[in-house]
């Protein structure tokens, strides 16, 4: 069991594993410099590796994680801004003892912002609906399936990079793809603390092109269906007197993201 742990300018990382109640953890931690002060230098302090890197990028820091763990491990993807529950390491061995035959597993993640807070998964596996509501804090992986099958994070998508978001579900979607058996097992094991976001959740143009170049990604043959769900669903969400046609819009927009993604 590894944790996996994506930070930028941490001038403290011996505290930080102990506010993440991770201290008798194995950790791996890339702490990128905003700077690009270090170049790949890696040390050792207690149960943890640290990575001090000078690439940029949410999905570059979570792959040289990836890169650094033991090709037999069990790998938690984590944000710096988790604290883990005191029993964490004996629910994620649980849940792989259920589950023989997982490569993957997602656990419930109590988030303290109410705008991005979301529901327990019901137990069992994981579908490409379902994976398209879990954030990437929840999930757990066998490091060999995804070696077996050529599968990493999308450096192009992700904080830091040209699409900022989506990264996860990208992910979950490659899995699918290539047969890798996901499941929920909807116990908690940490909370994330609420703090300012670096993710922008507005609706605005350039928002739902990058969402529309997501969607492509996530499923060349299917992405329409997830930019009307899109649309569909915020309009149930919007007050009576915003018109059915901003929601054309927003599908205009993510059209011209898929177009875009198109030519790369």
């Amino acid at each position: 069991m590894i944790v996996l742990i994506a930070t930028l300018d941490n001038l403290n990382i011996e505290e930080q594993i102990k506010t993440m109640n991770l201290y008798n953890i194995e950790t791996i931690i890339v702490n990128q410099s905003s700077l690009k002060k270090e170049s790949n230098r890696v040390e050792r302090v207690h149960n943890t590796t640290i990575l001090h890197s000078d690439r940029i990028g949410l999905s570059a820091s979570r792959n040289d994680a990836i890169s650094l763990a033991p090709n037999d491990s069990i790998c938690q993807i984590a944000d710096d801004d988790m604290i883990f529950v005191d029993n964490y390491a004996a629910i994620v061995d649980e849940a792989y003892k259920a589950h023989p035959d997982a490569d993957m597993i997602v656990f419930y993640l109590h988030r303290e912002d109410s705008l991005a807070r979301k529901g327990k998964l019901p137990s069992g596996k994981i579908g490409y609906l379902r994976a398209l509501n879990v954030s990437s804090g929840q999930i757990t992986f066998k490091k060999s399936s995804l070696e077996k099958n050529g599968i990493k994070f999308d450096e192009r998508f992700g904080i830091g990079a040209k699409y900022g978001f989506g990264e996860e579900n990208i992910l979950l979607f490659d899995c699918l793809r290539k047969h890798l058996n996901i499941y929920s097992y909807p116990v908690e094991i940490a909370h994330e603390l609420h703090r300012e976001s670096h993710w922008d959740r507005t609706n605005n143009k350039e928002q739902c092109r990058k969402r529309g170049a997501i969607y492509r990604r996530m499923s060349p043959k299917l992405f329409w269906l997830f930019i009307l769900q899109y649309a569909v669903r915020k309009r149930n969400i919007m007050p009576e007197d915003i018109s059915i046609f901003k929601n054309i819009k927003y599908i205009k927009y993510m059209y011209e993201g898929v177009r875009e993604f198109n030519k790369e």
